[in-house]
């Protein structure tokens, strides 16, 4: 049985991280069996970060090695029919979720008001009262010197709307008029981008990056389809 650690449900979803949510849906998508252990604290991550997972004794970090590990331990086949050209496609649209459209996602939540007023009462309001007034003003400059370091944090809000605006046409583009991104069926790549869509759709938080989603039929066709099969409980925007 595989320990998945992870923070636990806010907002009515899963998790408020996108990689916790992707790989439990990845472990759904799968057939993986699983338990569930919420904790939060980081320190006892491999990486440093969540989500994390036990297996046969041995501690392991980051959804994307997670995946691997579980793909050769239970011998899964879930994305063994795919082309070169197939596979390709995956490993582009996964990149561009990591390493780009997160970083839009951490804007919206970290910087820009209408998110602070949601994740600081939600991922720390159970902390004793001394604390609620110091962690979460820490974890928010920690947050503004990633996205300062990584380079996003740099460009203008305009700027960093537009990109994640870009980010959301060439997801539309790479749809198209498919069920899933690579076909009838569900795959790894689909368990990324859906998480993303839902930790940008799902939380009770405003921002130009929701509303320009909320005017795309397709990846919102998409979104539903995929909850309806994995996550009914998730409302439909």
């Amino acid at each position: 049985m595989v320990e998945f650690y992870q923070f636990g449900p806010v907002w009515g979803l899963p998790d408020a991280s996108p990689f916790v949510i992707k790989l439990e849906l990845w472990m759904k998508m799968a057939g993986v069996e699983y338990q569930t252990v919420v904790d939060g604290d980081t320190r006892k991550a491999p990486k440093g970060k969540l989500p994390y997972i036990k297996l046969n004794g041995e501690t392991i970090g980051d959804s994307e090695l997670i995946i691997d590990k579980l793909k050769q331990q239970f011998d899964l086949k879930i994305d063994a029919e795919l082309t070169a050209e197939q596979q390709a496609h995956s490993h582009l649209l996964t990149r561009m979720m990591h390493d780009s459209f997160y970083w839009a996602l951490v804007h919206c939540r970290w910087i820009e008001d209408s998110g602070w007023q949601q994740v600081g009462p939600s991922l720390f309001g159970s902390l004793p009262k001394p604390l609620q007034l110091i962690i979460p003003r820490l974890v928010r400059r920690s947050m503004v010197r990633n996205l300062s370091g990584q380079g996003f944090g740099r460009h203008s809000r305009d700027e960093k709307m537009q990109m994640a605006r870009n980010d959301i046409d060439t997801l539309d583009t790479m749809l198209a008029d498919q069920l899933f991104f690579l076909g009838d069926e569900p795959h790894t790549v689909d368990a990324t981008v859906q998480s993303f869509l839902i930790s940008i759709l799902g939380p009770p938080i405003d921002n130009p990056i929701k509303q320009y989603l909320l005017t795309q039929p397709r990846l919102l066709a998409y979104y539903q389809r995929m909850n309806e099969r994995f996550y009914p409980e998730i409302p439909t925007p």
